[in-house]
């Protein structure tokens, strides 16, 4: 059953799922777990942070401790790190409340394995004072050591970065080691790795804002795959900057898909590692991305005469891709005719084209920059004709008017039930999978504001009133446009669900563009962990998706 509220001064909709689970069998006998052992390492080394939004710069000590468990891994197997960071030098010259942050650490391998990690905390709000150094809470996260990982390796902080969100866009933080100790720990890396899994990304270089086909075998079958873009040393990792992705592995452990780049500003030219992790396993592929080169910037008019009141068509190639291009006539004094003035942004190609309308005889050429850069302007000349002849004639004028309303923020979605089937206790790993009936976003309100899905989950209860907690389900998000819709929605991180809302996918607020709106599809693949006790029925639980 689909629930659904007209929307309100708040635009709000809500749209409920019911998610089932057969058990059957008995409970298997207890194991005790072992507690791990850890590794963990108090450091003050100094760092330099660069304050983003032309802030300038920080430098000074900043306290740091980072507990690694367990104290010997697998080649390949998932470390854990508890990341607790003392006031960095960095701080901000306005005050901010409620600000989404999101904490990582990067951290180099000597010894018996090399290379760079990330841990990756999990997205938080907080406040930020102005002027007072800005203390992170302490966070959380995994990462695997390399599959050929063999002995003692010891890890050291290299830089630490913190992305904040604050009116659309994500403002980086990054802070350098510059100075001290900085080792951190050691975890050993004993035993046999399972067959690592591979990854193949592009060769040639690829454009921001774009979509890049990847591939690879030897992953967790049936896994949720998540892409990330990382320095080429290994550090920095990040999935922001890939805005969505359509990564599959199949019942083999094949993986197929695409991630779409950010746009350039984003993503600027470089060499890159791409990463793929299914939580168990992950590789990665080298990555160029190169935008159009902007230096031979070039305009052209077509047709480049006509009479008043032609419509003549402006194209333009190398210019930096998803930028504002701002064409407008000039008279014979090289002043611009304002009323002339047409906008269009550039392609991920970084070519353009827009109608332009000859509005006088006064205009003798057409000029394009970029973004209000005078280092961008371009100019061709075009030359006012008179079509006919044999004098008389004459000219009028007729006014067309339409209107334009405003329409509504909604949703549908393909299906109201998601069916995990069968788990028999004490066989297999209790883990059930499935995927999120698709949901379509409509945004046909004409405005700039975004929104926002999420979801909540309840408990899973029985008919004798046996429960399985929120909690037990994972979900791994994913959000597309469809073709001819304006702005690039943002899918939620992958994340465990409960009572409080989890992102399943969003549109933020761009100021680069006049509106956003169109449709857009989100979905998400499910994944259930079964406690290991728990009282055989027929349980069920209700999704509710919120559209703000």
């Amino acid at each position: 059953m689909i629930r659904r509220r007209r929307p309100g001064v708040t635009g709000l909709l809500a749209a409920c799922f019911v998610l089932s689970l057969g058990c059957a069998g008995a409970s298997a006998s207890p194991r005790p777990v072992p507690l791990p052992e850890s590794a963990a390492g108090t450091v003050t080394p100094t760092v330099h942070c660069t304050l983003p939004a032309g802030q300038g710069e920080a430098t000074g000590p900043q306290q740091m401790d980072v507990e690694l468990s367990p104290a010997v891994v697998e080649p390949g197997g998932k470390v854990h790190a508890k990341v607790t960071l003392g006031p960095s030098p960095a701080t901000s010259a306005l005050a901010l409340a409620e600000v989404p942050t999101i904490p990582s650490i990067d951290l180099a391998m000597s010894g018996g394995a090399t290379g760079t990690v990330t841990v990756r905390g999990p997205e938080i709000v907080m406040d930020i004072p102005a002027g007072v150094p800005i203390e992170i809470p302490a966070y959380e996260g995994d990462f695997l050591v390399p599959a050929d990982a063999s002995g003692d390796i010891a890890f050291a902080v290299v830089r630490t970065l913190t992305q904040t969100k604050v009116l659309g866009s994500v403002f980086e933080t990054p802070c350098d080691i510059v100075g001290g100790e900085a080792g951190v720990g050691t975890v050993t890396a004993e035993g046999s790795a399972s067959d690592p899994a591979t990854l193949t990304a592009p060769a040639d270089p690829v454009r921001p804002n774009t979509a890049v086909r990847l591939s690879g075998s030897g992953w967790t079958p049936d896994a949720s795959p998540v892409p990330s873009l990382c320095a080429a040393g290994g550090g920095g990792c990040d999935p922001l900057k890939f805005t969505s992705h359509t990564l599959r592995i199949d019942a083999y452990g094949t993986l197929t898909g695409t991630a779409t780049l950010g746009e350039a500003g984003a993503v600027p030219n470089g060499s890159y590692l791409v990463k793929v992790g299914d939580g168990t396993k992950e590789a990665t592929a080298p990555l160029t991305v190169e935008a159009v080169a902007a230096g031979n910037r070039e305009i052209a008019l077509t047709p480049d005469s006509g009479p008043v009141g032609g419509v003549i068509t402006v194209s333009g190639r190398n210019y930096n891709p998803d930028r504002w291009i701002n064409v407008i006539g000039l008279d014979a004094s090289g002043t611009a005719l304002d009323d002339s003035a047409v906008y269009v942004k550039s392609g991920a190609d970084g070519t353009f084209a827009v109608d332009f309308t000859v509005i006088s005889d006064a205009v003798t050429a057409v000029q394009a920059d970029e973004g209000n850069d005078p280092a961008t302007v371009r100019t061709a000349p075009f030359t006012v004709t008179t079509e006919g002849g044999g004098g008389g004639g004459g000219t009028a004028e007729q006014r067309l008017t339409t209107e334009i309303r405003a329409g509504t923020l909604s949703m549908t979605q393909d299906g109201d039930s998601v069916d995990f089937g069968t788990t028999v206790l004490g066989e297999g790993g209790g883990v059930q999978r499935a995927r999120l009936n698709r949901v379509e976003v409509e945004d046909a309100r004409g405005v700039n504001s975004g929104w926002s899905l999420t979801g909540t989950l309840t408990a899973f209860t029985s008919a004798g009133g046996d429960t399985i907690p929120a909690g037990a389900v994972r979900w791994a998000p994913a959000c597309t446009p469809q073709d001819g819709s304006v702005g690039t929605p943002v899918a939620g991180s992958p994340t465990t669900l409960g009572g409080e809302a989890a992102s399943l996918c969003r549109m933020n607020p761009d100021g680069s563009r006049p509106f956003t709106g169109g449709k857009f599809d989100a979905d998400a693949g499910l994944a259930l962990t079964v406690p290991e006790f728990t009282r055989p029925g027929d349980y069920s639980a209700t999704l509710t998706l919120t559209l703000l």
